[in-house]
């Protein structure tokens, strides 16, 4: 199997019910969520490095460094062949569409509507393959999220989306924590994070702690121009001093 056997959503038929997903989730964004997501232009990517923290199935580091920009992705799962994560793309989405179909938590803006959702994470996968099959040994990096294998101040950016607060059900507070200090750690400016919701519009009780427990770093939650889950239009910023 190949990156271009990722189905349509017309030939995707969902059982009534979801199915759970065990271990990490693979889907991926497109890389114009990434600019709204993260409240990013063109010229905040020209100078230095960016590291996109879980990224998965995403096109944002395959499309930025199409157009010369320095930017580099990183995931648990990135050890794997590009058809076994292709499958697990499709597998993890069919789940999500399942999800998103059953339940009133979502507003259709950015998507109107699931196909079109559908279109454009498949277009995004197959953008993040193509790039993975090429240049897996340079652009994608496997490793865990609380030990980073970059020296201090490696990136001017650090990405992460999707991952942090969003699961705290999942993932504890010292996760969260670590995380976070490893990221602020191999970043020389700044970490963006992105949501800081969880389900029922509810931000997670983690966003207060962390900006509690962090120390000598700026922290700044910025309203963002992109809102799927409801509640989902802010961002946390750490800006190191």
């Amino acid at each position: 199997m190949n990156n271009n056997n990722i189905p349509n959503t017309k030939n995707i038929h969902c059982n009534s019910t979801t199915k759970k997903i065990e271990g990490p989730i693979f889907i991926g964004r497109t890389w114009k969520e990434y600019l709204k997501m993260f409240d990013l232009s063109i010229e905040d990517l020209v100078n230095g490095k960016i590291l996109d923290c879980a990224a998965g199935a995403s096109s944002f580091t395959a499309e930025m460094s199409k157009r010369g920009y320095e930017v580099m992705a990183l995931d648990i799962l990135y050890d794997e062949d590009p058809d076994v994560l292709c499958d697990k793309y499709q597998e993890h989405m069919k789940v999500l569409i399942e999800g998103l179909a059953s339940v009133d938590s979502f507003i259709w803006n950015f998507f109107p509507n699931i196909e079109d959702l559908k279109e454009k994470r498949d277009e995004a996968c197959r953008e993040f393959i193509e790039d993975y099959r090429k240049n897996m040994a340079s652009h994608y990096i496997k490793a865990d999220l609380t030990n980073l294998p970059f020296p201090d101040n490696t990136f001017s950016m650090v990405l992460c989306s999707h991952l942090l607060f969003i699961y705290d059900h999942r993932l504890d507070y010292k996760f969260h924590l670590k995380t976070i200090e490893e990221m602020i750690r191999v970043s020389s400016n700044e970490v963006r994070i992105y949501p800081l919701v969880k389900n029922r519009e509810l931000k997670s009780d983690f966003v207060k702690c962390i900006i509690k427990d962090l120390q000598d770093v700026d922290i700044k939650i910025v309203k963002v121009d992109y809102e799927f889950r409801k509640g989902g239009n802010e961002m946390m910023r750490i800006i190191k001093n």
